[in-house]
């Protein structure tokens, strides 16, 4: 009886042991580059304002994930649709049939895409930044925002922000255009309440 015991006492300290290993080892073990990274759910989460964001740049050397969880968007509801965009390329009065060819690119890694879906070389096209390419320069956003019709902006996307309690790129903000919000209705216990004193009491109503 007494082995029985200590077999089955030893069995269950290997399994901890391999139990706690492996948490520690996925805790501290480098995130794999083919793995999307999915932050866990929290309360509140950090945006930029677009109103006060300037696209600075450093959006893309602050933030402590590399790249950065900031992403460049374009608003389809705002964008003009445009044969030549201002955040796209950086010549404005070029042939409409030599843009995809000679036309160039505003961003450095050519994270921003074209592609026409109406009316030929001197249509309507749609205009998107590839999230795996962008870097958050904010060039694109910035020439936007100067020139075009403001629909480029840059936020922080909920799936690659850390969700760190103090946020590094609104630290080195020079406009305070990151601002920290709830994600979910949030009770700060603040409110007025009402208790019933029988219950308080412990006694029943």
């Amino acid at each position: 009886m007494s082995s029985r015991r200590n077999y089955l006492r030893l069995g269950g300290q290997l399994l901890g042991a391999v139990t706690l290993g492996g948490a520690a080892f996925r805790l501290f073990s480098p995130p794999s580059e083919e793995a999307d990274f999915v932050a866990q759910a929290r309360r509140f989460a950090w945006q930029i304002d677009p109103e006060k964001c300037t696209s600075c740049g450093l959006c893309e050397t602050s933030c402590v994930r590399k790249p950065s969880a900031v992403k460049a968007l374009n608003d389809p509801k705002k964008c003009s649709n445009c044969v030549v965009c201002y955040g796209h390329i950086t010549e404005t009065h070029i042939d409409s049939d030599k843009i995809e060819s000679e036309g160039h690119r505003v961003c450095p890694v050519n994270a921003v895409t074209r592609i026409n879906f109406s009316g030929g070389t001197d249509g309507m096209f749609l205009y998107a930044q590839d999230p795996k390419l962008c870097i958050a320069c904010g060039q694109c956003t910035r020439r936007c925002n100067h020139h075009g019709t403001r629909s480029m902006f840059l936020a922080i996307r909920p799936d690659l922000c850390l969700g760190c309690n103090e946020c590094a790129i609104a630290v080195a903000c020079p406009h305070d255009a990151i601002e920290r919000i709830p994600r979910e209705p949030v009770d700060d216990y603040r409110g007025d309440y009402w208790f019933d004193s029988n219950y308080m009491m412990g006694e029943s109503a």
